[in-house]
Formats: structure tokens, sequence, C-alpha cells
């Protein structure tokens, strides 16, 4: 976005007193208050702004879907709707990530199980309430799923300048390389204490050879071992949608995703189905794959036809499966979760483990609010 483009798109926000994109931001963001900064020059206000109530500001004006703040846009009642997340993406750029001034410590010491966009808002809100925090992670480095967003999307230089705002100070104490299975102690040791594990568990068709498919995780921590030729990816989500262009880009001839779903349903942006078609990716609509097959070093796909039933859901249709044969990789990129069983209900958790997050804003903002609400029930009230 060039000076001029971006100075456009500024003077294209109508300033709504009602303000509908800050009400539909997980996280409260204003853009209405952050643009009327910047359109009158003041890149740092608009920056202080926003990062005052978003801890990974500029990672989420870069990732965000337009199903939020976007998507309210009255704008787009007159032409289309402002680009809001790219806007906030290039303010923070401009206008910088303003240094975290923090209150002083109340004494209080929570503890924080999980890195990732979730246990770091939790993090930042004990942090704005004086809260000290220990923050333990089972990888090697704080993030969690947002690590594993290409860098054509978020560089990773942007994720790390973020956290390390949030880490660099003397109340928070971080322990990498520590998987914890026995809760107990730590709730005897701390004030406080949230859980955020992220999703652990990949989603699955439950179709024959699928142990033999590659889980996009694995694939999307590590990119550049892997080299293929032709690859199929099962999914038709933003994991997907990664998984296919990152294969685009390290030299993979021919990608094609299957999609149970119509191609108008996968839940991805609309720049995003022209990135496929910049990147000759084919999309396999309304098909599902029922097996995978080893032959010899590559495999062999059995695919049904789908159709949309009358209450919108897909459905096989009576067409014979066909095969497709040549791929030298499957790769399932159906998204994961977290088995609701295995959440301790005596815990307070947060983000994807509750089903609820699908993006990094919202675990963001599922972390700030347990924080929250913990750190108000521990609050006196006055009468």
């Amino acid at each position: 976005m060039t000076p001029e483009e971006l100075q456009k798109e500024l003077n294209r926000c109508l300033g709504c007193k009602v303000k509908p994109c800050e009400k539909a931001c997980p996280l409260g963001v204003s853009p209405h208050d952050f643009i009327a900064f910047a359109k009158g020059g003041d890149f740092k206000s608009a920056a202080t702004d926003i990062a005052k109530r978003n801890p990974l500001p500029q990672t989420c004006g870069l990732v965000c879907p337009d199903r939020f703040c976007q998507a309210s846009c009255i704008r787009k009642r007159i032409d289309s709707a402002i680009e809001i997340p790219c806007l906030q993406a290039k303010i923070m750029e401009k206008g910088g990530l303003p240094e975290l001034v923090l209150p002083a410590s109340n004494g209080k010491h929570a503890c924080v199980v999980g890195g990732g966009p979730a246990g770091l808002g939790a993090l930042y809100e004990f942090l704005l309430n004086g809260w000290n925090v220990d923050i333990y992670e089972k990888d090697n480095k704080l993030g969690g799923a947002a690590r594993l967003i290409p860098p054509y999307r978020l560089p990773p230089e942007v994720l790390e300048k973020e956290i390390n705002r949030l880490i660099t100070n003397e109340r928070v104490n971080v322990y990498l390389n520590q998987e914890i299975n026995d809760y107990e102690p730590l709730r005897r040791q701390y004030d406080a204490l949230i859980i955020a594990l992220g999703e652990p568990k990949r989603r699955a068709l439950g179709i024959s050879g699928e142990e033999e498919s590659l889980d996009y995780r694995r694939y999307l921590s590590s990119p550049a071992i892997y080299s293929y030729e032709r690859v199929a990816v099962v999914g038709g989500g933003e994991v997907a949608l990664d998984c296919a262009i990152t294969l685009k880009k390290q030299g993979t001839k021919e990608v094609e995703m299957f999609v149970r779903r119509r191609q108008e349903d996968m839940r991805i942006m609309a720049k995003d189905f022209a990135a496929l078609e910049q990147h000759k990716i084919t999309i396999r609509a309304l098909s599902s794959v029922t097996e995978i097959r080893p032959n010899g070093n590559q495999y062999d796909l059995t695919v049904i036809s789908n159709r949309i039933n009358a209450q919108g859901k897909a459905e096989a249709t009576d067409a014979p499966a066909i095969k497709l044969s040549g791929y030298d990789k499957v790769i399932m990129a159906l998204g994961s979760y977290f088995p609701q069983e295995d959440i301790p209900q005596e815990l307070a958790y947060a983000g994807d483990m509750t089903g609820n997050c699908g993006t990094i804003v919202e675990a963001i903002a599922s972390g700030r609010a347990t924080a929250k609400q913990i750190i108000t029930d521990q609050t006196p009230s006055i009468d």
C-alpha cells in the first residue's frame, strides 16, 4: 500500500458515530478512533490507540479475516467496505509499537500455561492490572498457532517483536520447553491459574489410508524440508489455503484442494481466491476423499461427488466414485480441536480450548476475558 493508497483508504472512512466496526472487533479496538488519528497524520497516536487494546496489533492487522470490523463497515452500503485490517497493519508499521507502560505490582502472582495468542492475551490482562505472571510453554518459543502462519502473511519478526514487548519486563517469567501434566502444584503456588493449550488434535475424516497423510501443522512448521511435484490438500479453510500457497511458493508444480462444499462456501476471503488463481491452484469443490491408497512412491485417491441438500448440508450424490492417481503427498488440512472431555473442568481455560475461537483475535480476546473474570472475582467489593 503506497502512501497515496493509504491516505485514500483512510479518507474513505465516514467517521460513523455509532462505531459499528468497534462493536464488531472481539477486542473492542476502535477503527473509527485510530483512523481519525491517522487521517491527521498522527500515526504514533493511532498505533498507541490500537495497541492499548490489542497486545498483538500488527499481527492481527496482517492476518485478521474480513468478517469482523470490515464486515460491519457502513461504507460498503455506498461502494465497498474499508480494508480496516490492512489499515491497522500499515498504521502499526508507520506509528511503531508503543512502549508497554504498566502499573506497579500489586503482589499477586498468576500462572498461564500455554504461550499462544490466548495465553498472551491472559498475560496482557494480568499485567495491565498489576499482577506478576509466570508463563509456561511446551515448545521452545511462544506464539502457538500463530507460528504456523506462513511468512508471506505474517513475517516472523513482527510476531517476535510484539511478543518480546509483552515479556521483557521484571513482572514476567517465561518457562519454555515445559509441558505441564499435573496442575495441582501450580494451583497451590499461584493466586490464579489459566490454561490455554490450543488445539492439539487434528480433525480427521476416518477414512482408509488417512495415516498416510501429512498433518498440516507438521507441514507448515517446516515447509522447506518437504519437496513434492504434485500434492492433494484436503480442506477448504485458511489452513488449507496456507498449505496450498506455501506448496506453490516452495516449488510444487501441481496443487489440488479437495473441498467438500461449494467454492463459495470456503471460509477464506475474496482476495484469497485471487491468490489461488494467481498460483494456479486447482479447487475440486463438492468433492470428498474417501480413501488414500499408497501406490509405490505415490498415492491414489478415491473421491466422491457431493451436493448441497435442502438443509444446506453437503451430502454424497449417487454418482460413482472416481480414482485419481499420481500424488506425491496428501496433506490433511481440516483444522484441529481440543477434546472437551479432556478439559479439567475445575480450571479456568481460554482460547481454542473453548471451541469458540477460530482466529488469532478471538483467542486473544478469550484470554483477556478469562483473566479479567479472575481479577474481578478476586477484587474486594467496596460497599
